[in-house]
């Protein structure tokens, strides 16, 4: 059947939506190095499609800002040529050369700047040229946007205070370059400190800084928040996360922790989910066998009969330790279980 010849006309747009292409295909999605935090984001290939935002916001210190730097170090392994650029607007950035996960050095530029104009106006008008000339830019962190400056208020006495001038900033910065990001498919990633939920009687405790707008100009919000039980503190075989090194009071150095990661929002795809990952200060994620163990429990792929049991493609494992230990050695098994839970969303 010959094609309408005023669809014809209309598909000529350069702004139309291509009909063939799949947002949520694996090639056309970038990935955390945790399974479980892939899993929240809802989607037949558990990742975040190219061109998306995730906002990660969290108290101080809970592992929103090693996690941004994580993604970034798997797009690096994912994807030879992919650069990365880091904007640090709490100007950090000079004590994070070493990098966290495994990021490339020669291929993400970091920033220490918390000057809107050097953020937002350096992407429209100087980076956007570039990517339209073959830069490989897959990925653009700024962390945080709490940190960026309000434009009205320069050079003003920290006496002086304009209501509004900050979000106003921030909103309109964001408005001139996610236009940019989502047609060339370059994901972003956003970080925020958190604040009191002052007047909201049913809500949360507290929420991102940020203006509402990020609410619409972004796809993903995720909290992040450091775990606290007992169990919290070590993994399945009872190895806690300290080391050898003792300070003045006998305290063991704490290696690392783990954090809970909650999609908040999400605005192509289910919401509410949950993960718990571990975070080693210098290794990065770590025990993904872990995660696919609990995956794999609480999504019903590996089966429990009893308090000790655990069955897997008919074989039996008793208790959480030999199950975990036996995806630990077995990749293969371990994938399995990944693309089941995976089926599970199609």
């Amino acid at each position: 059947m010959a094609e309408n010849k005023w669809l014809k006309q209309l598909r000529k747009h350069d702004a139309v939506v291509d009909n063939q292409y799949d947002a949520f295909a694996p090639e056309n999605c970038v990935y955390t190095p945790s399974p479980y935090i892939n899993w929240i984001f809802a989607n037949k290939s558990a990742g975040i499609p190219k061109g998306s935002g995730v906002l990660l916001f969290s108290e101080p210190k809970a592992g929103k800002s090693l996690l941004s730097q994580a993604i970034a170090g798997q797009l690096h392994e994912d994807d030879s040529e992919g650069i990365v650029m880091y904007f640090s607007t709490e100007m950090k950035g000079k004590y994070q050369k070493g990098f966290f996960g495994n990021i490339d050095p020669d291929r993400i530029v970091m920033y220490d700047t918390s000057d809107p104009r050097d953020v937002f106006d350096y992407l429209a008008d100087e980076v956007q040229p570039m990517v339209k000339d073959g830069m490989p830019l897959r990925m653009v962190i700024i962390d945080s946007l709490t940190a960026i400056g309000g434009i009205k208020a320069e050079g003003r006495s920290v006496g002086d205070h304009l209501i509004g001038d900050k979000a106003l900033t921030i909103t309109r910065g964001l408005d001139r370059i996610i236009p940019f990001f989502k047609k060339h498919g370059i994901t972003y990633i956003t970080v925020a400190q958190i604040r009191m939920n002052i007047g909201e009687m049913y809500g949360p405790d507290t929420k991102a800084a940020v203006p509402k707008a990020c609410e619409h100009n972004h796809e993903y919000f995720l909290s992040v928040k450091k775990a606290g039980s007992a169990d919290d503190k070590k993994d399945l075989t009872g190895q806690s996360f300290e080391g050898e090194i003792k300070d003045a009071r006998g305290n063991k150095a704490v290696t690392g922790h783990k954090i809970y990661v909650k999609m908040e929002q999400n605005s192509i795809g289910q919401a509410g989910r949950t993960a718990k990952v571990t975070l080693d200060y210098k290794r990065g994620f770590i025990n993904q066998h872990e995660e696919v163990f609990e995956l794999g429990v609480n999504t019903g792929i590996i089966e429990r009969p009893n308090n000790v049991t655990y069955v897997y493609e008919g074989e039996s494992y008793k208790g959480k330790k030999a199950m975990a230990e036996a995806i630990q050695n077995d990749p293969e098994m371990a994938q399995r279980i990944l693309d089941q839970v995976k089926m599970l969303d199609q």
